[in-house]
């Protein structure tokens, strides 16, 4: 193997596949190694944790085929320091050393043959291919994902609800304290629908991917148990979650008795405030409405208190209410709004949080009954 790469594209095509290397010294050596494959002027990068596989590709000056695995940390640490300019690889087949030159820079890695390296399942084939835009995918995914289920539970709630209908985009999630739901109209050229769980974690992997990436379109190919995300540049192969996933939509209130407007940066920055005298062991901020205000308020046993109060526009009696205040903060921090609505129907029903200037995203969250 032996071919010459731009030091920013690999260092950027390393930063898309690194993360999913596996991280734990008890398993295979080889899973924290990326693939390089270099064969008809390109280079494919893949990685997979046996959960999530993803691939990277680029266009290099191959002047002789080959593949080898490389410990992708190390790997990534001296791309990041690496002069501007070309780097040479080159593999001795004899030793799966590969020597690395970019300018008088000169380092000699130890691989791991690349028959090693598990077999990672390729896209989907025979599945439902969907084109869709990427900005309200992404969207979609950072106002849900958030609130998924640990992943670790294994269960249909450590994923996201993904309906594609029509030009519909539908995404939710639950933890069981909380709820997420937005609806985005999209594209969908071709019409096609699909109904999938998918983990959390393939779609916090594929935000984090999407800051590297320039594409504007993604295509999802689906299948009973799989699901591929792929651009121009890369491709993200995961299970999906089996499972029927909770009726939402019954939980979320038709009507709400209380409702106020506060705005979203003072929200913010007053619970902040607020928080540095939560209970650690339960995160509880008590919220008060009354008299167009909104009175924070927590509490540590033996430490002391803290209050702050923004001034808000609230119709109805007054009220008091508790919340883990981080349940609040992940949902309002995603809001792209100056202003945030919340809807209340008393002290133990769960309250709605959603952006003032738009109807399609809510955030049910569940309190916490206080004396």
């Amino acid at each position: 193997m032996l071919f010459t790469i731009d030091r920013d594209s690999l260092l950027n095509k390393l930063k898309i596949v690194e993360k999913v290397t596996a991280q734990r010294g008890n398993v295979q050596p080889v899973l924290a190694n990326v693939l390089f494959d270099a064969k008809d002027n390109t280079l494919n990068l893949s990685a997979t944790d046996l959960e999530i596989s993803i691939k990277a590709k680029t266009t290099v000056a191959v002047k002789k085929e080959g593949k080898i695995t490389l410990p992708a940390k190390k790997l990534l640490e001296i791309a990041a320091k690496l002069p501007d300019k070309p780097v040479e690889f080159s593999l001795n087949e004899d030793t799966n050393i590969v020597s690395i030159t970019c300018g008088n820079s000169k380092f000699e890695i130890i691989g791991i043959s690349a028959q090693e390296f598990p077999k990672t399942e390729e896209d989907v084939e025979g599945g439902t291919e969907i084109e869709i835009e990427l900005e309200p995918l992404l969207k979609s995914i950072k106002n849900t994902v958030y609130a998924a289920a640990n992943y670790e539970n294994r269960n249909v709630i450590s994923g996201v609800f993904c309906l594609i209908k029509d030009t519909k985009l539908e995404m939710a999630a639950t933890d069981g304290n909380r709820l997420t739901r937005i609806i985005e109209t999209i594209k969908n050229k071709d019409g096609k629908n699909a109904k999938i769980v998918i983990p959390s974690k393939t779609l916090n992997e594929f935000v984090r991917i999407c800051s590297f990436i320039v594409e504007k379109n993604v295509t999802l190919i689906v299948d009973k148990s799989r699901l591929t995300l792929k651009t121009m540049s890369f491709s993200i192969n995961s299970r999906l979650i089996e499972g029927e996933y909770p009726p939402y939509e019954q939980l979320i209130p038709k009507t709400m008795a209380n409702n106020a407007i506060v705005s979203r940066d003072d929200l913010i920055l007053a619970l902040d405030r607020v928080s540095t005298m939560v209970n650690d062991r339960t995160s509880i901020v008590k919220f008060m409405f009354e008299n167009n205000q909104l009175i924070l308020k927590a509490e540590t046993p033996n430490s002391g208190t803290s209050e702050d109060i923004i001034e808000c526009n609230y119709k109805g009696d007054d009220l008091a209410i508790a919340f883990n205040y981080k349940y609040v903060l992940d949902s309002v921090k995603t809001m792209e709004a100056k202003n945030v609505k919340i809807g209340l129907n008393g002290s133990v029903s769960a309250t709605v949080f959603k952006p003032d200037s738009e109807e399609n995203y809510i955030c049910l969250i569940m309190p916490i009954q206080i004396r």
